[in-house]
Order: structure tokens, then sequence, then C-alpha cells
């Protein structure tokens, strides 16, 4: 799994302009060439970013980013787009990394669905697929330098207890289903009803907790429940009614904010919460269900709480990086020359 998302590709569409070849280079970094269809390719993603920050504007140009015109953003962006894809291929070089056979294959099987859908913008720029499938590489090499520095280097390498902590702070799986509260024309339970519910509630958690698959036990309290609240719901499947959730430290406090203390339960624990119109009763439940699932939420773990540390190394590095320009290429190449359409 990617660190770093592909762009949107219906926001690569809305760019049109011209790139046409006047100069051998634009800019120069660390002595390296930067040619103008490198730059340009760079240039829209600056574009694409900015468009999605700019504070005001009809179009993207015209509108401001952290106080600065969006031109001069999208001008400061592409170099540092362009000096983290040095960096980036540096450290690919350094550390011996390599793609794999299946990597590569998908890469290009990848590039070759989504040029369908951008051909036309990079066409419009001069660009041939060789600069989109650039693109493309350049992001799965910072994964690849991103893993070798915080998964395999013995020296900086997040290590498994730091990941166990995360999840076991941060994420959690639930098995739940709901009991109604309130009967089938919308008139909260009576009081009658209320102890019968909550004697069938509190018999359905005991019972998961004796080991019994929730499953049963749902298709049991739902049938109850429903008769005693004047449903004509069919519960013959309660498997219709279960549902499996991540309940993590960002979405707890918007959508499950009355499950506050489901991190510390321990895995296989039942509990129930009684809300103004239902129960939840909810099982803590392994992460996940195979290695590869638990490999893929490792990966997601560590570029979380590396990604700052990631961010910071690569500014670093590139700060130190000598940038010389071609002061008449630069007058050419400029963000206006990357028109809206719609």
């Amino acid at each position: 799994m990617l660190k770093k998302l592909f762009l949107p590709l219906v926001l690569i569409l809305s760019l049109t302009g011209c790139a046409a070849k006047e100069y051998s280079w634009v800019v120069k970094i660390q002595g390296q060439e930067i040619s103008p269809e490198e730059y340009v390719s760079a240039q829209m993603q600056a574009y694409v970013e900015a468009r999605n920050r700019a504070e005001y504007s009809s179009s993207v140009l015209g509108g401001t980013i952290d106080g600065i015109s969006t031109e001069q953003w999208i001008n400061d962006h592409t170099i540092q787009q362009l000096q983290r894809k040095i960096y980036i291929e540096n450290e690919f070089s350094r550390r011996n990394l390599k793609f794999g056979t299946e990597a590569d294959e998908f890469i290009h099987i990848f590039g070759e669905e989504g040029w369908e859908n951008v051909s036309a913008i990079y066409e419009k720029n001069n660009l041939e697929f060789e600069y989109y499938l650039e693109y493309l590489k350049s992001l799965y090499k910072e994964q690849l330098v991103f893993n070798s520095i915080f998964l395999y280097d013995e020296d900086s390498k997040v290590t498994d207890r730091e990941i166990e902590d995360y999840l076991a702070n941060n994420i959690s799986r639930v098995s739940l289903f709901k009991v109604a509260r309130v009967n089938d024309d919308g008139t909260p339970a009576d009081a009658v009803q209320a102890a019968q519910l909550d004697a069938m509630v509190s018999d359905a958690v005991a019972r998961i907790n004796n080991g019994e698959k929730m499953l049963d036990v749902a298709g049991d309290v739902l049938a109850q429940s429903g008769v005693l609240l004047g449903s004509d719901v069919d519960f013959s499947d309660p498997s219709d009614y279960i549902a499996i959730e991540y309940i993590t430290s960002s979405n707890i406090a918007l959508v499950f904010d009355f499950m506050e203390d489901f991190f510390l339960l321990e895995e296989g624990k039942c509990v129930s919460y009684k809300l103004e119109d239902c129960y939840y009763i909810c099982q803590k439940i392994r992460l996940c269900d195979t290695q590869v699932e638990y490999m893929y939420m490792k990966q997601d773990v560590v570029n979380f709480i590396r990604d700052a540390e990631f961010e910071e190394m690569i500014a670093s590095a590139c700060n130190e990086m000598a940038v010389e320009y071609n002061i008449e290429a630069m007058k050419v190449y400029t963000p206006q020359k990357l028109k809206m359409t719609i």
C-alpha cells in the first residue's frame, strides 16, 4: 500500500496548456539539468495541489496559499517537487533498492489504465506516456525508500512493540448490532417494555461473553425485541443486521462517541451501550482476519507514525540542494500556461 496516494486523476484532467520545448533546461538542481518536460510535469502536480489549497480565487491563479500568491506557491512547490524526486532517486540508488518484477508489471498496468484518463492533458502539454509513468514510479520509489528506513533499517525501523502499542491505543475492530428502544410506530418503549429490553440485552451480552456466536445471539434478541416492539421486520437472517467497523482515535468522537472506553476492552469482550433510541451490542474482535491484512495495516501504521519524520528528513536534504534558474526559460514556463477548463 503506497504511502502517498496517487493524486486523483480527475483533478489532472482539468488542466490544459502547452509546454513547447524552447530550451534544453529550465532549472538545474545540484547541477542536474531539468528539462522543460520534467519541469512542466512537476508544475502540473503543483498546480493540482494549489487548487486544493487556494484560499480564494475564481480559478487557481489569483488566489493565495499561506499568505503568498498561488503563482509563487506553484513556482516554489514545483522546485520542491523536483528536489524531492532527486532526493528519492539518490536514496533509492544509495540503498541499492530495486523494483520487483511484479511491482514493475503492476506500475505499467496501472499506468496504462490511468493513461486513458490523463493522456489528453499530458499530450496538450507535450508530455508523452513516459512522463506519467515516471511520476508513478517516483511515488513507488518513495514508498520503498520509506520502508527501507522505517521497516528494515536496524537503527531507525519502527519496532513491533511500537506498532502494537499504537494499534492498542488507537484502533479497535468491533462487530456490532443494534436493538431498537422505540416501538414500530415511533413511540418510546414504556416502562415494562424498557425493563424487558434491558433484560434481553444483558442476557445477549452474557451469552456472547460465555462463548456463543454473535450471529446466533443476534438472531434471538432481534426477533424477541421485534415482537415486543410491534415490528414486522424479518430478522430470519441476522447477518444482515451485524456490522463490522474499525473504531479509531479520530472517528470515535465523530461517529462512536458513546464507545470511548472500547479501546480498553480485551479482545473477544462484549459490552452494550444504551442510547436514547437503541442499544448497541458490541464485541471487540481481532483487528485482521489474515496475516496479509495485518501486513497492510502494519504498513499503514508505520506510514502514519513516521510520516512527519520522513518529511523533515526530505525537507532538510532538499534545503541543502543548490538551484540554478534559467531566467529566460522561467519566463516561458509559467503557471499561467496551465489554463483551467471545465
